[in-house]
């Protein structure tokens, strides 16, 4: 019973979260480049993150410098990336209709936006995030999150921005507990835009207790930047960011000393853009909660085996057991006294049927060896009474 558990446990960890495909395939990821973005591999603005991809044997990256407009040719790909699109880089009907269709196939999508900047006079709208945008597709894909032309600020007790923008070092305990996608981070850097979420769940990353947003004249506390969900079968991130994973130089950090270091090598960048790049492909990485449950449950048959082991064999007898044995070995006595009587008196009969019953006490005292010697007895003086 045990080893089938375990055994059982084991499967559902090995095969949770495994490749979607044969591991001589690597997956296809399409790379959006047609909509006026900023972060291009082109530009090498973007290059590391993809040329790591590249790098491994279970993807290949591919640049998309057209509009979308052929669904069979888009399934080609498992993943499709779209960073934050330039003011010139609206969505059209026809493609969102289609990025929906795709989706609604098994298509995987992620999604990046960015900073909107607030805290410079004049924003550079090439790099700025264009929530609108990409809330377009969000909305036709019925995803409960959007975008936000807000920016993550760090402290929301007096809304001072850390710096002259608003750089956040998050930590590890600002992730989803046992989410895969928090898999080996101990520390990310960002400057992003929040996200406004109606469905909890789905939300990996927030700013610290007192990050906040400011959303249609309210302020939302412990600010989501980092969504994803599963619809189908088809996996969806949303990132309020796509400068963390560009090449592109951290500068204006304030009291974090990354000036100078490329986004994508600073803290665990690299590790988050690659477990956002698995997660979504369900490239077999470790599920946090699966091992969790595992151990709670070997745990809990642990701890009932040894339960049994006291129950039976362990805990002392209480002194009531040692009263109805006493009882028994009593009676025992008397039956057998009894028996021995009749058999002097010649009343083998009488005497055959004692010894059955002191046979039937010795089973209940678990006395296996008097069981055969009176059961012995209860033969010979039955066959004797018959003569």
């Amino acid at each position: 019973m045990v080893i089938t558990l375990i055994t059982l446990f084991c499967t559902q960890f090995f095969l949770a979260n495994v490749k979607a495909t044969s591991s001589s395939s690597p997956f296809s990821i399409l790379f959006d480049e047609a909509h006026d973005q900023y972060y291009t591999y082109s530009n090498t603005r973007f290059k590391t993150a993809l040329s790591y991809l590249n790098q491994t044997n279970d993807c290949k990256v591919y640049l998309n410098k057209a509009e979308f407009e052929n669904l069979t040719k888009m399934l080609y790909y498992d993943l499709i990336i779209i960073g934050n699109p330039g003011p010139d880089g609206n969505f059209s009907i026809t493609e969102i209709d289609l990025l929906k269709n795709y989706t609604e196939l098994g298509g995987n999508l992620i999604l990046l936006c960015n900073y909107n900047d607030v805290s410079v006079p004049v924003p550079d709208e090439n790099i700025t995030g264009h929530a609108d945008y990409l809330n377009n597709i969000t909305q036709a894909l019925s995803i409960p999150a959007l975008f936000t032309q807000y920016d993550l600020h760090h402290n929301g007790t007096d809304h001072t921005p850390i710096g002259k923008r608003e750089v956040v070092e998050i930590a590890k305990t600002n992730f989803k507990l046992f989410h895969p996608i928090k898999y080996k981070l101990k520390n990310i850097l960002t400057f992003t835009s929040g996200l406004n979420v109606t469905q909890e769940s789905g939300i990996i990353s927030t700013g610290y207790s007192n990050s906040y947003l400011e959303y249609n004249e309210s302020i939302i506390y412990s600010t989501p930047w980092l969504f994803a969900i599963q619809q189908g079968s088809a996996r969806i991130v949303l990132c309020g960011s796509t400068v963390m994973f560009s090449d592109l130089n951290v500068t204006d950090t304030g009291s974090y000393d990354y000036t100078g270091v490329h986004w994508i090598d600073s803290v665990d960048n690299l590790r988050l853009w690659l477990n956002l790049i698995h997660w979504t492909l369900t490239i077999e990485i470790p599920n946090l909660s699966i091992i969790f449950i595992l151990i709670i449950s070997l745990i809990a048959i642990i701890g009932i085996i040894v339960l049994i082991y006291y129950t039976r064999y362990a805990i002392p007898k209480t002194p009531s057991y040692e009263i109805e044995k006493q009882n028994l070995e009593d009676e025992r006595a008397m039956v057998l006294k009894e028996a021995r009587s009749r058999a002097a008196e010649g009343m083998y009969l009488a005497a055959a049927q004692l010894y059955k019953r002191a046979a039937k006490l010795s089973n209940k005292l678990n006395d296996s060896e008097a069981e055969v010697l009176y059961n012995n007895s209860y033969r010979k003086f039955l066959t004797k009474s018959k003569k």
